[in-house]
């Protein structure tokens, strides 16, 4: 099997051939999940991907849940739980698995990436560099929900999030605290896509909040954007930011290298950021076989 990246991650066996994550709308090709610069049209992906494709670009695609596998080009293909945001997957093609963007922690909204035996393992490195290490993402959790009451107290409190997958993480964390949240429409469109799935998430759109109600103690979910001055809702004391939070959804360096080990894989092929960083921690630490694809 030759691993390489052409337009996409290109997997070839003999007369056999699939494109994983295309950067334009390829037929019969695969996506990993609903982030911008996975995104594409015409592939196959999760239900829930579809979706998310829907509200973000338009288009269409082939739904294939988690866990049912398919011949495609006489590969057998199944898309299993990223663990990185609602709907990604990873993809298992015969022996080789592609983990796209994962989290072993999996989300609030998602589940956990768990390692699969494999001949081949194709591997996300946006971490992948030595010393990439992120806190527990319980601790995370309870230091950001913590922070928020105490804020609270002093009026509304506005948490920055990507419109996708961040910020429906957020909303579901600011849940367990009995708080109302209030959301943008572009992030209130895709968490309705959440709700059809069945994950409990609970909000209000900023839209039909009255001007009396926007005094309110509550917490906003707002596009990172909107907190720079000048925006519409600005409640940062200055310009910047009163606290950040490490509340990451992909591996760090340490996961990224406990779950190759878990995987037990004869070759290793690193990608996207860090990519030559983590293929040389695994050639040195691990002593498996590994490349850096060039995929810029």
């Amino acid at each position: 099997m030759r691993v390489r990246y052409e337009g996409g991650i290109l997997v070839q066996d003999l007369l056999k051939e699939v494109i994983l994550d295309p950067v334009r709308k390829t037929p019969g090709s695969i996506v990993s999940h609903g982030h911008m610069d996975h995104l594409t049209s015409g592939g196959i992906m999760t239900p829930q991907t579809l979706e998310v494709l829907k509200v973000r670009r338009g288009g269409t695609g082939q739904a294939l849940p988690y866990g049912k596998e398919i011949d495609l080009n006489g590969f057998r293909v199944v898309l299993k739980d990223a663990g990185h945001v609602f709907g990604s997957a990873m993809v298992r093609v015969d022996d080789l698995l592609y983990t796209g963007d994962f989290n072993p922690e999996g989300g609030s909204t998602c589940g956990k990436a768990r390692p699969e035996f494999v001949q081949s393992l194709i591997v996300d490195a946006t971490y992948g560099r030595p010393g990439y290490n992120f806190p527990p993402k319980k601790d995370v959790e309870s230091d950001l929900l913590n922070w928020l009451e105490m804020e609270l107290a002093s009026g509304p409190v506005a948490l920055a999030g990507y419109e996708f997958g961040k910020s429906q993480e957020l909303i579901s964390l600011v849940n367990r605290l009995g708080v109302e949240v209030a959301v943008s429409d572009r992030i209130a469109d895709l968490a309705d896509i959440y709700l059809r799935h069945g994950i409990d998430l609970r909000y209000r759109r900023l839209s039909s909040l009255t001007e009396e109600e926007r005094k309110d103690p509550r917490a906003y979910v707002l596009p990172p954007g909107w907190l720079r001055p000048p925006a519409m809702f600005d409640f940062t004391r200055r310009y910047g930011v009163d606290a950040q939070f490490p509340l990451s959804d992909h591996a760090d360096f340490e996961d990224l290298m406990d779950f190759i080990l878990a995987c037990r894989p004869r070759r290793v092929y690193t990608a996207f950021s860090n990519a030559k960083e983590l293929a040389k921690a695994v050639d040195r630490r691990l002593r498996i076989k590994s490349e850096a694809l060039l995929t810029r």
